[in-house]
């Protein structure tokens, strides 16, 4: 229960309707119930009609559509409806069954967080420039062949617009790592001695991220890592990938030949990994 509330960061849309009777909806208006996750590719969301709005501003919904997978007996009461959506008396969680992560389009309506609730197409443009971002930083993690520093750099804008500025850190290092196997005007991939300087600026980024956040420091070290503290940050959740998938590339370019690397460079750059507890 603490971990889905905890998911506040949608955006600066979402975060104007997050307290109550912050924006009323009439019946039969179709709205959008927002559950925006940290890492971003657990978010859910239901989109329903209107049916009653209850004392306490929350909302009786019929479902339309909704994202499968999360807990949504977490947040939404079933009540158990007719053809015509009235009350039948009937249980609704024992119509619901055992499985909160999909809700029926029938016979069930659903009471959902009035400070959940959202305009159906403000919510849709939020959802999918949330996810546009995450695309993109996945595409750094796989080395997408076609993928420009510049339009990482422009992610970093579109994060901000998005309401997950906290994924700007990983974006950061997304971008000091594409720089360091990449000419950043011409694209054109370097020889392996040639990331070693570029390398050594972005273990400089990411031990200062360390130091600055002892929790994180601890939490990416860990030998048993606690992903449900983890997942709690967007920020150290995207940190914590970021800087796995940075210390994976460079062990990597080492693995190459290294007899023409700048041996100053190169000692530093094999420093700073081992100072990660990376075994060369």
């Amino acid at each position: 229960m603490k971990k889905i509330l905890m998911f506040s960061l949608l955006s600066v849309m979402l975060t104007a309707v997050s307290s109550a009777y912050a924006q009323q909806f009439k019946v039969d208006d179709t709205i959008l119930i927002a559950f925006p996750a940290n890492n971003i590719k657990d978010d859910a969301y239901i989109v329903g009609v209107v049916r009653k709005i209850r004392p306490n501003g929350d909302y009786q919904i019929a479902v339309q559509d909704f994202v499968e997978g999360h807990d949504y007996g977490i947040s939404c009461q079933p009540i158990a409806v007719n053809n015509e959506g009235q009350d039948t008396g009937q249980s609704g969680w024992q119509i619901w069954g055992k499985d909160h992560t999909k809700l029926r389009t029938q016979g069930l309506d659903y009471i959902v967080p009035a400070k959940r609730a959202m305009p159906l197409r403000t919510g849709q443009l939020n959802f999918i420039d949330r996810y546009n971002v995450y695309v993109l930083y996945s595409r750094w993690k796989s080395n997408a062949p076609v993928l420009s520093i510049d339009r990482i750099k422009t992610a970093e804008n579109d994060a901000k617009m998005a309401g997950i500025s906290p994924m700007i850190p990983a974006l950061e290092i997304a971008i000091l790592d594409r720089q360091s196997y990449y000419d950043k005007v011409t694209g054109i991939p370097y020889q392996p001695e040639e990331s070693i300087p570029h390398l050594v600026k972005l273990f400089d980024y990411i031990q200062a991220q360390l130091k600055q956040n002892p929790e994180l420091n601890k939490l990416w070290r860990a030998k048993n890592r606690d992903w449900k503290k983890i997942n709690e940050s967007m920020k150290t959740y995207f940190l914590v990938d970021a800087i796995d998938q940075a210390v994976s590339n460079a062990e990597g370019c080492l693995s190459e030949d290294m007899e023409n690397a700048n041996p100053k460079e190169l000692k530093k750059l094999k420093s700073q990994l081992k100072a990660l507890g990376v075994k060369l």
